[in-house]
């Protein structure tokens, strides 16, 4: 035994010290389907391993976060010096930072006391952009119009984000529909509505059942947009006979990333032929070999479709004083005349037939609300010889599509 102080103790035990820890981090932000890793320096004075453990919330028991399994993003296996675990981040996941408590602790479970431990370091999931797929138009079908109203039209699309499709993730939703050589840059915003042509952030919703958390990364949605009346048609004889309505789908997320995607094949707008006219002509009161003249009985022409318009024009062979019998009283039809300009003198006007007379009307095509009308004058003459009486009959006004350089 040496001097007091000096020598071996003689103690039968080996003393545990504590692993030192220091510069943890981990190499994110990283989307969603990457891993994101800690790493540490790390290690044990006494040679033995050491091991990290990565908390979502503060705390551990031995070698585990107090929470458990659910409470891990990682751990690492015994190691010899700088401990490093990786979290596979799922494929989908909400982009945000997430805490992310670190700790080392020896094989033994003496966890390190450096500043280190126990500190929040941490990581972020990034954005990613939605992504539009899966586009259409009114089902793939011809879309065919209803006179001096709307037609609701459906758009549909499919929305996937790899944050999620659930809850606020995805912002907006909006279709825009348009004739094919406006194109998706002549109709990307409000300002450029045009009710001929272009139907811009039509609100699109998403169809029940189809994202219910925030694991979903696909929402199916629907978009109505209502077109009028006199929307541009594009099929044989119009103006655009080589132009299709296409529309584009655009997706917007809560960090305002975007994609947009436009329908692989359009539609055509059907031609509408369709109008309205003054509903009876009344030639008043005339003596017998009396006319109106020059013409001064109007019918108005209402165009209510989408296309000019000019019209045939025809009657029967007689009005009556029994019409539609005619077994009494009659008056030729070619008395009745019409022109298309007013203060036509009697003797100058068309005379009516029973055959079918195209005349050029050239109605416009509509282009708003408020379409341009035309007139048609009437009058006839009452013939000698002609009896007394109150003569009825009837005028056929039919509509054509007009020459597309009088629309």
């Amino acid at each position: 035994t040496g001097a007091q102080g000096t020598g071996d103790s003689g103690s039968p035990f080996v003393v545990n010290h504590t692993p030192t820890f220091s510069s943890p981090s981990n190499d994110g932000p990283k989307d969603p389907g990457a891993t994101v890793t800690w790493s540490t320096t790390s290690s044990d004075s006494d040679s033995d391993n050491v091991k990290l453990i990565v908390c979502k919330t503060a705390g551990i028991s031995a070698d585990a976060c107090d929470g458990g399994a659910g409470d891990t993003w990682c751990s690492s296996s015994l190691v010899a010096s700088n401990a490093s675990c990786g979290y596979e981040i799922p494929s989908v996941y909400p982009d945000d930072t997430y805490d992310a408590y670190v700790y080392i602790v020896d094989e033994h479970n003496l966890a390190s006391v450096d500043a280190s431990q126990g500190t929040n370091v941490t990581f972020t999931v990034n954005n990613v952009a939605p992504v539009v797929s899966a586009v259409t138009i009114n089902g793939g079908s011809t879309i065919t119009l209803e006179e001096s109203t709307t037609k609701a039209v459906t758009l549909t699309a499919t929305v996937s984000d790899n944050n999620s499709c659930f809850g606020g993730e995805l912002d907006t939703i909006y279709g825009y529909a348009y004739r094919s050589s406006v194109a998706y840059s002549g109709c990307d915003t409000s300002g450029e509505a045009d009710n001929n042509q272009c139907y811009p952030e039509v609100t699109c919703t998403v169809v029940g059942g189809t994202c219910e958390d925030n694991t979903d990364a696909s929402a199916n949605y629907t978009c109505t947009v209502n077109i009028y009346y006199y929307a541009d048609p594009t099929d044989a004889n119009t103006e655009y006979p080589d132009d299709t309505w296409l529309d584009t789908i655009k997706a917007t997320d809560d960090d305002a990333a975007t994609d947009n995607l436009e329908v692989s094949a359009g539609v055509d707008v059907s031609s509408l032929t369709a109008f309205n006219i003054t509903t009876s002509v009344n030639y008043g009161s005339l003596s017998v070999g009396e006319s109106n003249d020059p013409l001064d009985k109007i019918t108005t022409i209402t165009p209510t479709g989408n296309v000019g318009l000019d019209h045939e024009l025809s009657g029967p062979a007689n009005m009556c004083t029994d019409f539609p019998t005619c077994s009494g009283s009659t008056i030729a039809i070619g008395y009745q005349k019409y022109s298309l300009t007013s203060s036509t003198a009697y003797s100058s006007a068309t005379t009516l037939t029973t055959s079918a007379v195209e005349e050029e009307t050239n109605v416009p095509k509509p282009t708003t609300g408020t379409p341009t009308t035309k007139n048609i004058w009437w009058g006839m003459l009452v013939p000698e010889l002609t009896d007394p009486g109150v003569y009825d009959g009837n005028i056929t006004v039919t509509g054509l599509k007009g020459e597309t350089a009088d629309w």
